[in-house]
Formats: structure tokens, C-alpha cells, sequence
């Protein structure tokens, strides 16, 4: 029988009011760890296996998870962590392991598995609370910042809105009445391609935001992957006519229906194809094309601008990042757009990934299971390589 190592200090915490779940089948380390928890300040619940946990789980929110690793019955501590990380990620719901193992192969797999730390029977309960304390402070400084983006962005949302209809609404005006001067049109535009920008900004972040914290649910119907493709060359083709950039499109006959996220694939291709015309000189070509390869639809842009650094290809899709590249109508970016169309093609059970092309500029990609898979990681291979060529 397990036992908790008396505390070596009697501090007391000024922990907020922050739930958490004790599972463990330890009558007595369960009812250890709920006296020193509730002293700090927290409110806890106590399961003495997995199957009382997934009920807890689904009858509230949780702030934070202590989990045994050693369960008796049919679900055992890495299967809960498992089912806990398909619906809530780590910054959102954090797990401890609490285990009697000390064996580095389980640590190793309940840290790959998305646990948030680990500690080993016999523990010191000061330490135990220290620890939850940090993943609690961590927790907390993570929902002050979604709130701050939420409340940022829909406060930002409507007057932007409104200053947008009426930066269009007055350049109707000069449409049907007298002209407008140079100067007047060029603020005009100006204004319009900031509004349009921030709008751009907001719905990243939230995007982001909602990645993050495991909120972003797909749609999945059966879905014309054809017909997305020439709707996202369409979005883009007076961006790029107005770059002197021409758009071809090559598609393979027959692609069949898939079972996908309409709007979100939307979203990821007309970001391939907006970057490709933003870092693109002028009097280029820029191709979209589509093939169906080993029960994967393949969509690819090709451009033919700079290429990429072997250093940017190694941080394109995360976010934030700087690259060497910059865009040659002076466009701005965010650096987010990339990593969310990693996470959502990572969704859709599918791959992303870039590759320089023999003569110049780079091609983009994505692959799409026709079928979805029970599994699946997110690589950055070329199609049609092997794994052993991709390293």
C-alpha cells in the first residue's frame, strides 16, 4: 500500500478557488492528498478508478488532474490520459501522474502521451502541492490570456466592421459623383487594406486561441475537394491580377468526395495561395494542381519566387516566425497563418509540408486521406518520398 511522506512544511497556499480530481485507488493517499489540497485552498473530487473518473469528468470541469498511472479495472491511467487528451490540451487541462513506477520507459510514455508531469510514489505532499501549484499558475496565466483575446477581439470586431462599410461606402460615393483626388484615393485604399488587415489579425488569434485549448471542432461532410480548390483560386485571383501574377490550375480527373471540413480546408488554401502571391515577383506564374496518390488527394502550389532557406523550412509552420523571405508588395503577416493550417490539416487526419522546386520558387502541399485513418501524425515529407529520403 502506497502511503504519502508527511509534509515538511505547513505554509499554506493562496491558491484561487480551482477544482481538481484525485484519482487513485489508495483509500488513504487519496484521502492525504484532499486534506493538504483543500488547506490551499482548492475544492476536490475523488475517484478510486477509471471508470468514476470518466464520470466525474463528464458531470464537470476540472482545473487540473492527479492520476494515477496503476488503475484497476479496464481503464488503467494512460488510457484516461489518452481519452482526457483527445478532448483537452495540456495548457487547458493539465494531468500529474501520480505512480509508484519509477521505470523511465512509463515516464517517458505518460509525457509523450501529454502528461504535464510526473511523480513517483512515496512523494513528499509539500512537493506534490508545489508542483500542482505551478501547473495551476500556468493554467490560470493561460485563461487570463484567452480572455484578454476574446474580449479584445469582439470588442475590436464591430468597429472595424463599421469603419470598413464606411470606407466602402464612401468610395461608392466618389464612384457615381465627382472623382476623387489622388491623395484621397490612396487613403482610402490605405484604410481599407488596414481594416481588412486587422480583421485579419483577430480572426488568427482566435483561431490560435481556440487551437490551443482543444475548442476547434470540424464539420465533416461529404465535400467536393475540386470545387474548394477553384473557389480558393477564385478568392485570390484579383490579388494576384493585381500583382501581374497568373494563376493555372492542373486537376486529375476523378478525384472522389471526401469527408472534410469544407470551410476549413477553404481557409488553409487560400492562405498557400495568398502566401505564394504575397512572396512572388510580379510577371510569374503561380500553379495549383491536384492528384489523387495512395487513397490521398495531394493539392500542391507551386510558385516561382524566392524559395526557402533550408533554416526557414525547419520553423515555417510554427507560429510566429520570422522568415528570410519577405513579400514583395510590401504585404503584411502575422506569422500564424502556417502554423493554423498545420492544425488543421492535422485534423482532417492529413499532411503539410514544403519543398524547394528544381529550377525556382517552392510548392506547398497538402495530403488528405480519402478515407480516414484511426491514427495519424503530421510529417513534413515530400510526396512520394520515402521515409528514408525525407530524412
Amino acid at each position: 500500500m502506497s502511503k504519502v511522506v508527511p509534509e515538511t512544511s505547513g505554509e499554506r497556499s493562496d491558491a484561487p478557488q480551482r477544482r481538481i480530481l484525485v484519482v487513485d485507488d489508495d483509500d488513504g493517499l487519496r484521502a492525504g492528498l484532499a486534506i493538504g489540497l483543500k488547506r490551499d485552498g482548492y475544492t476536490v473530487q475523488l475517484a478510486g478508478d477509471g471508470h468514476e473518473a470518466v464520470e466525474k469528468l463528464a458531470a464537470m470541469d476540472f482545473d487540473l488532474i492527479l492520476l494515477d498511472l496503476h488503475l484497476p479495472g479496464t481503464i488503467n491511467g494512460l488510457s484516461l490520459l489518452n481519452t482526457i487528451r483527445a478532448e483537452r490540451s495540456p495548457l487547458n487541462l493539465p494531468v500529474i501522474i501520480i505512480s509508484g513506477s519509477s521505470d523511465s520507459a512509463n515516464i517517458v510514455t505518460a509525457l509523450r502521451d501529454g502528461a504535464n508531469d510526473y511523480v513517483v510514489k512515496p512523494f513528499d505532499a509539500s512537493t506534490v502541492r508545489a508542483r500542482v501549484r505551478t501547473q495551476i499558475t500556468l493554467k490560470t496565466l493561460k485563461d487570463v490570456n484567452d480572455h484578454f483575446l476574446r474580449t479584445a477581439s469582439h470588442d475590436l470586431k464591430k468597429p472595424i466592421m463599421l469603419m470598413l462599410d464606411v470606407a466602402n461606402q464612401v468610395r461608392l460615393s466618389a464612384q457615381s459623383g465627382e472623382p476623387m483626388s489622388a491623395d484621397d484615393q490612396s487613403a482610402l485604399d490605405l484604410l481599407i487594406y488596414t481594416g481588412k488587415y486587422m480583421q485579419q489579425i483577430i480572426g488568427e488569434l482566435l483561431d490560435m486561441g481556440a487551437i490551443r485549448a482543444g475548442h476547434i471542432h470540424l464539420r465533416k461532410q461529404s465535400t467536393d475537394f475540386g470545387a474548394i480548390v477553384r473557389q480558393a483560386a477564385a478568392h485570390n485571383s484579383g490579388y494576384a491580377h493585381g500583382k501581374g501574377i497568373e494563376l493555372g490550375l492542373t486537376f486529375s480527373p476523378g478525384l472522389p468526395h471526401i469527408l472534410a471540413d469544407e470551410l476549413r480546408l477553404l481557409q488553409v488554401l487560400d492562405n498557400l495561395i495568398g502566401n505564394a502571391i504575397k512572396f512572388s515577383p510580379q510577371k510569374t506564374r503561380i500553379t495549383i494542381s491536384t492528384s489523387i496518390e495512395d487513397e490521398r488527394i495531394v493539392c500542391e502550389v507551386a510558385d516561382e519566387g524566392p524559395g526557402l532557406p533550408a533554416q526557414d523550412q525547419a520553423r515555417l509552420f510554427q507560429p510566429y516566425q520570422s522568415l528570410s523571405n519577405k513579400p514583395t508588395g510590401n504585404e503584411q503577416s502575422t506569422g500564424l497563418g502556417l502554423a493554423i493550417c498545420k492544425e488543421l490539416i492535422g485534423l482532417h487526419q492529413g499532411e503539410i509540408g514544403v519543398r524547394n522546386n528544381a529550377a525556382r520558387g517552392a510548392t506547398f502541399w497538402i495530403r488528405i486521406p480519402v478515407k480516414p485513418r484511426p491514427e495519424h501524425d503530421a510529417i513534413l515529407a515530400e510526396p512520394g518520398m520515402t521515409a528514408q529520403q525525407a530524412t
